[in-house]
């Protein structure tokens, strides 16, 4: 887990995939297949370990649960660890810890001036030894750290159970900020983790006060939702702040709807801040390998000459370089030169990329890795890197066809044919509120317009000489927009 609660290990005084066809070595390359997901966090609270969750394929991890100890709810969180995606921690927390030096280094919280003589609260656990949930509570003045106090949870409870805990030594002055974070699996030492490691949590309060942070809500009573968009058929890497770890969706493409846009983020590594690229794979890597992991998974690829085609655009942030990179295996095993792959440069417009190869032998399967950032640029500076791309296809294999969007919801289908064509072809379907329509290369480069456009009966498009190809038709009526893909023989 490339998580941000690794900073945490300066915590101290507290009390204790699918095989599918060889056609679809590359699933969802034209990146217009995707799923929203939406999910609550406690209210107020700015981060939880949902998005690590989706961006890692797992379940959400952080959730509402109406098992409540009083009133309708409480926040149940679980680790999950499987041999697909890195160990993820159930969490959430009032800040976003991406800093070196610990809670010392935290910011932001809930302002709050009473002074506490500690915290207690209800929860229920199935916690396995080594591994430890954790509550607690960081104050600060003008920024500065004054106390703290906290309990490592473990073992297994039933029912809702007691926890109390007194701060030791007490806050010498009022504070004006708190930070609360809780977590399902302890932070200081992922290797302790254990997969299904559960605690919920219910009604927590600070004692010996009159009242508790206007924002705290610690009866769990109240909940926020946030949805995120995961391109299909795509491993994400990366996590922190409410995002499927720098990978978003896209309008800005070089045909049909959408494209993938790859962002480097302000990661750490053990603590340390660094920088890291927004990375999405067909591959991924086991847990706690260290140095010597060799990727897993990808799709059925039988093909020892071709070439990968895409197109990207790209805004590096000083001198920082995005990556695509192959590897190609055959029965489980990287083969002679089995790894193909390109930097790209800053490009502003969308620019067509190929990737030739000829392998030392046929392979059985590959993995796709592309990134914002390379792996050693880590360059704080490099956060902000932001790479587009698109239509990612072997040259042997027919990039999916996008589905048909309907103007204005009509129910009339817009048909291109013949498809492929020599050049000449026609489009049928077309409604009244069409005011123009757009040609596009594969490169993203407009090849003709047209206007004047004949409603619902079949126009003739004459692009007899073009280079044969794939291109696309961008419909317009104001606003709206539809795409159909075509190919000139």
């Amino acid at each position: 887990m490339k998580k941000q609660l690794l900073i945490l290990s300066a915590m101290c005084g507290l009390s204790y995939g699918t095989a599918i066809a060889q056609t679809n070595s590359i699933p969802n390359g034209n990146c217009e297949s995707w799923t929203s997901s939406t999910f609550e966090i406690p209210q107020n609270y700015v981060l939880s370990s949902n998005s690590e969750a989706l961006s890692q394929n797992a379940p959400f991890n952080c959730v509402k649960t109406t098992d409540a100890y009083h009133g309708n709810y409480a926040v149940q969180m679980t680790t999950e660890i499987s041999a697909t995606h890195d160990t993820v921690f159930g969490y959430f927390m009032n800040t976003n810890p991406n800093k070196n030096g610990g809670p010392s280094s935290f910011t932001g919280g809930f302002p709050y001036s009473q002074k506490p003589s500690g915290m207690r609260g209800y929860y229920k656990s199935s916690i396995a030894l080594p591994d430890s949930g954790i509550v607690a509570a960081f104050f600060y003045k003008a920024g500065v750290l004054i106390g703290q106090c906290g309990v490592y949870i473990s073992g297994t409870h039933t029912s809702y159970t007691l926890f109390s805990v007194t701060f030791s030594p007490a806050l010498a002055q009022n504070p004006d900020s708190v930070i609360f974070i809780a977590a399902s699996s302890n932070f200081n030492n992922k290797n302790l983790a254990r997969n299904g490691s559960m605690l919920k949590l219910d009604s927590v309060s600070f004692t010996g006060v009159t009242s508790q942070p206007a924002l705290f809500n610690g009866d769990f009573e109240t909940w926020q939702s946030t949805t995120l968009d995961k391109p299909d058929n795509w491993i994400l890497s990366g996590g922190g702040n409410n995002t499927t770890g720098g990978v978003f969706k896209t309008t800005d493409a070089v045909s049909s709807n959408y494209a993938i846009e790859l962002k480097t983020y302000l990661g750490d590594n053990n603590g340390v801040p660094q920088a890291r690229g927004g990375q999405i794979s067909t591959g991924w890597y086991p847990n706690n390998c260290n140095s010597n992991c060799q990727e897993q998974g990808g799709y059925p690829y039988a093909k020892q000459i071709d070439t990968l085609v895409f197109s990207y655009k790209y805004a590096p942030m000083g001198s920082d370089n995005a990556q695509v990179n192959l590897n190609f295996k055959k029965n489980g095993s990287i083969i002679t030169n089995g790894n193909q792959g390109i930097n790209l440069a800053a490009s502003t417009s969308y620019q067509y990329k190929e990737i030739p190869f000829n392998l030392g032998q046929v392979p059985d399967s590959v993995m796709v890795d592309i990134q914002s950032s390379l792996w050693n640029d880590t360059l704080l500076s490099f956060v902000g890197s932001d790479l587009k791309i698109d239509n990612i296809h072997f040259k042997s294999q027919t990039l999916q066809l996008t589905s048909i969007a309907q103007i204005n919801g009509n129910d009339n289908e817009i048909r291109i044919f013949p498809n492929p064509t020599t050049g000449k072809f026609h489009i049928q379907g077309l409604m009244v509120d069409v005011q123009s329509l757009e040609i596009y290369n594969i490169v993203g480069e407009k090849v003709a317009a047209f206007t004047n456009l004949k409603q619902q009966i079949s126009n003739e498009i004459d692009l007899t000489g073009s280079v044969p190809g794939i291109y696309f038709v961008k419909i317009y009526n104001g606003e709206k927009i539809c795409s159909k893909k075509f190919v000139i023989q």
